[in-house]
Order: C-alpha cells, then structure tokens, then sequence
C-alpha cells in the first residue's frame, strides 16, 4: 500500500479523529483512552457465594446469604442465626482471535476468592422474638479483569511503525531525542513514549528535506511514494489480570416477621495489570531499504485504587410466600494510581549494535473517578422449603460517571467527561433464578444475569447462565458449588490506528469466561 508524501500535511489534521477506536478502546489507541477506563471500573458483576452465583445473583428480595450482602444489606436482617462461610473459586477465560487469516485460541486460568465473611445475630435482643439485630462483615467480588488473548498474521500492507511514523509528524526531531534518564518532555509536546522510543532506537527516519516528517524502518521511498518494504509477520498479546472487591460492613435487623432493612459501608480495592506485546518482524530483511529485522514492544500498566460507598435496603414480605426487595447505592467515590512503562527492542541489519532495547520511565497518573449511583428492585416466591423462583431488576446512570483530575486549576478530563454524558447510558440489568430441593438439605439450582454495557454504541451487553447443587446437615455445615458461564462477547481488534492513505488490518476477537464456585459455611 503506497502513500503519498504531498498529501500527508493536507491529512494529518484529521487523522486524531479519523484513527481513533473509540469507545472500544482496550488498547488506549484513542485520544481518550480514560473513557474506557471509566467503563471498565464502574461495572458491577456480582460474583458472591456459590448459591447466589448458581442463581444468577437475584437475590434482592431473597437475602440470608453472605453473598448477597453486596447486592442487598438488608439480606443479614433475615438471618436468625450467626453464619461464616468462604467462597474460593477458579475461573478460566477462553479467547479466539481471527487476524489477517490466522485463528489463534489462548486461554487464562486464575483461582481467587469470591466471597467471605462472617454474620453475628445480636445475643442480647434474642434469637425467635420479633424484633432483631445483626452485625455481619464481608468480602465480595464485585468485578474481574482476567483476560487473555493472542493475534498474529503477515502482510505487506501496512505496519505499526508506519502508524507510528505518520503519528510523530509535525514534531521537530530535535525534541524527540532522549538526552537524559528524568525526560518526561513527551507529555510536553503530546506524543507517546512509543514514538520517542521509536526515533531512539533508529526505527524512525527523517524524510529528506525534512525536520519534522518521518518514514518507519519497515517502509521504504521511491521518489514520492512511501510503501512497505515486503511482508511482515505481526504478533500480539494481551493479558490483564486483577479484579475489585468491597469489603463491607452490615447492620441488618428485622421489625416483626415481615420487614427486613439494612445498611453497608462499603470500601472498594481495585486492582487492574494490564501487559500488552506486539512483535513485528520481517520475513526478509534484503525486502527493506533499511536492513529490518525485526521491533518487539511491551507496554506495561498497573492499577490501584481504592473508594468508599454505602447502601441500603429493605425486604418486605406481605403475605406468605411473596417477598419483595429495594436497594438504593450511593456513587463509589474512587482515588486511582497508575504506574506504566514501555519497552522497545528494535534489530536492524548493518547498525552496530545491530540489536539495542531502550526503555521509558516508569510513568505514575493518579485521579479520581465517580462511578453512578444504583438502584434495584426484586420479587420473589417462595413455595414453602421445596422451590424458589426470583429476578431482579436494577438501573446505573453511567451517564453520570465523571472523571476527575485538576492541574493549575483546570480540569484536565473536560473532553472526557463529555464523551462520557454523550455517549453512556442509564442501562438495565436483570436477573433470574431458581432453587428447587427434590430431597430434603439438597437443592438444585440455575440463574441467568443480563447486564448492559456502559456504552450506548458497545454491542456487547454481558449475558451469564449458571447452576450449581447444595448441601446442608443438620448440624450446621453446608457447601454449595456453582458453575457461571459468561457467553462469548465479539468485538473488533485493531493493534494500531489508521494512518494517512492506509487502512490497519481489521480482525476479530471473541471472549468469554467460566467460573467454578464452592462455599463451606457454618451457620450455628
């Protein structure tokens, strides 16, 4: 694919927008990658105990499970015991990508801990009277980032070089040169460390006459056409891993026998690492004007956060059987950090050394975000102590999600709290279960959990079938196992923007995610 020299000034005033994978933006190719953060940190998916998960977590008007207590605190309000259990679990996460041809299956498997915690029925008020207090303290998972995926193919179309030459145009190069160990001047003048660490490793060239127009080492120059040299081979993996979780703090009781209420402080740790890879190498390096042989660059990301929510709740049972439920969530006020590098290994035949790797600094951002506020309704029946049936129902204002950040007065997240307003939604999540108990302290159970994207123009809505077993004795002990299956989410992959006259190549990833679950509890 050639382009043309003279034309490139006339484009590359459009190219910040044209080449932008807005909203999708996994890996930060935008000019407003804090978007798609914000997405993926004001999601909720419930994980919980190996009940709740089997029963696709409606539990709203359910309750009497440590696992619930994050989707409802008035849940402790009908325990009329004390109960600890644990909830490990091991999730294992699928992908398959299709990449200028090639199909390519990856896999990630990581054990964590779903649930834990503890509820203490008040002694003092007395178990069987009408009234009661409970004070319960718990741990649950309230998102996951585990991923994991690879794509690779050849072409002799485009590179990623080529989009990062494109992208450093109109930067004199006397300010891409890395004199010292402290330069954090690319902030200065809005290029990435990618494209300075590019220039200094001699993957990036001046076109002649030039000071401030650039050709990659993979592309070559004949008279006003820039084109790539031969094929490439272009490989790429993503692997993040982490997850956020509230630990939380209870007060439930109950008034009578039919009204549960309760409330929680909860603090939510967020935890998010995020290494991407991208190799790109020749098949000949005599194809190459320059002597390529090949680039390997690794982007590195961790994220820590921590914030502090509250909830409240209620179940209300207006005659035997029907139960009703209403939760309302404050915003989750979040103060997040995070710390990156990148590294570039770049080889080119005929320079000495012929291989050399040079490294950014390590990066540190801190800002905050203000994830919306929820509400949720629930119903359930209960057909005496042999079936349930429940579904929830609940309603986020990511439209309201804001970003928050200021230097010298400013807020620097202006354009992306815009996007945000225009472009995210109130979006609906329901739930459904059922538990059935064909014999006495065995059950049986199924649950399916649709939540909506934060995004209006995402459409990959997040959709979850799930069942599990459990038994209890009579003396106490119980364990549950749940099986949760999230269903395969497709979405475009595109390692590296668009550059003037060239089109990146378009592939396709499909992902999904299965988690074992088992609780051992004690109630006593």
């Amino acid at each position: 694919m050639k382009k043309h020299i003279l034309l490139a000034a006339m484009i590359v005033s459009g190219l910040v927008a044209n080449g932008q994978v807005a909203p999708l933006d996994a890996l930060r190719l935008s000019s407003l990658p804090y978007v798609t953060s914000a997405a993926l940190f004001s999601q909720t998916f419930y994980e919980g105990s190996a009940r709740t998960s089997s029963m696709g977590n409606a539990f709203i008007s359910l309750g009497g499970d440590i696992g619930a207590l994050s989707i409802n605190p008035a849940s402790s309000g009908v325990y009329r015991y004390s109960e600890f259990s644990v909830t490990p679990s091991i999730g294992l996460y699928p992908s398959q990508t299709n990449y200028l041809g090639t199909n390519i299956s990856d896999n990630r498997q990581k054990p964590g801990l779903s649930s834990m915690g503890y509820v203490a029925n008040i002694p003092s008020l007395g178990k069987g009277k009408r009234s009661g207090l409970t004070l319960s303290f718990a741990v649950n998972r309230v998102n996951d980032f585990n991923s994991r995926f690879t794509a690779k193919g050849r072409t002799d179309a485009s590179s990623w070089l080529g989009a990062i030459a494109s992208g450093t145009n109109g930067t004199p190069h006397t300010e891409l040169d890395i004199t010292s160990q402290t330069d954090t001047y690319p902030f200065n003048i809005g290029l990435p460390w990618r494209n300075i660490l590019a220039w200094n490793s001699n993957l990036l060239d001046l076109l002649p006459g030039t000071t401030d127009e650039y050709i990659g080492a993979t592309e070559n120059l004949d008279g006003l056409d820039i084109y790539i040299g031969g094929p490439l081979d272009q490989q790429f993996t993503r692997e993040t891993m982490g997850s956020q979780t509230e630990i939380l703090v209870n007060l439930g009781g109950r008034v009578g026998t039919k009204l549960f209420i309760g409330a929680n402080l909860g603090i939510q740790a967020l935890n998010f690492t995020d290494y991407q890879r991208y190799k790109e190498s020749s098949t000949n390096p005599d194809n190459f004007d320059t002597g390529f042989r090949y680039l390997d660059h690794t982007y590195s990301q961790s994220t820590n956060g921590i914030g502090l929510n509250a909830k409240i709740g209620i179940i209300y049972l207006p005659f035997a059987g029907l139960r009703l439920g209403a939760t309302i969530t404050t915003p989750t006020f979040l103060s997040i950090t995070e710390n990156w590098e990148e590294e570039l290994t770049s080889s080119i035949r005929g320079l000495s050394p012929e291989t050399a790797t040079i490294y950014s600094p390590v990066g540190e951002f801190s800002y905050g975000l203000i994830t919306p506020m929820k509400v949720g309704a629930g119903l359930s029946y209960v057909f005496g102590k042999y079936a349930i049936i429940s579904a929830d129902v609940e309603g986020i204002s990511y439209n309201m999600t804001k970003l928050s950040k200021s230097e010298n007065g400013q807020d620097i997240f202006h354009a992306e709290n815009e996007e945000i307003e225009d472009n995210f939604r109130f979006a609906k999540n329901l739930r459904v279960g059922a538990e059935i108990k064909p014999v006495a302290n065995f059950s049986i159970r199924a649950g399916y959990a649709y939540y909506q994207s934060a995004q209006k123009n995402n459409p990959n809505d997040y959709r979850f079938i799930s069942a599990g077993v459990g038994f209890s004795s009579g003396s106490g002990f119980f364990v549950d196992l749940s099986f949760q299956h999230r269903l395969a989410n497709d979405e475009t992959l595109k390692l590296y923007n668009n550059y003037p006259g060239v089109t990146s190549p378009s592939g396709t990833l499909s992902s999904s995610a299965n988690k074992l679950l088992m609780t051992l509890g004690f109630r006593f």
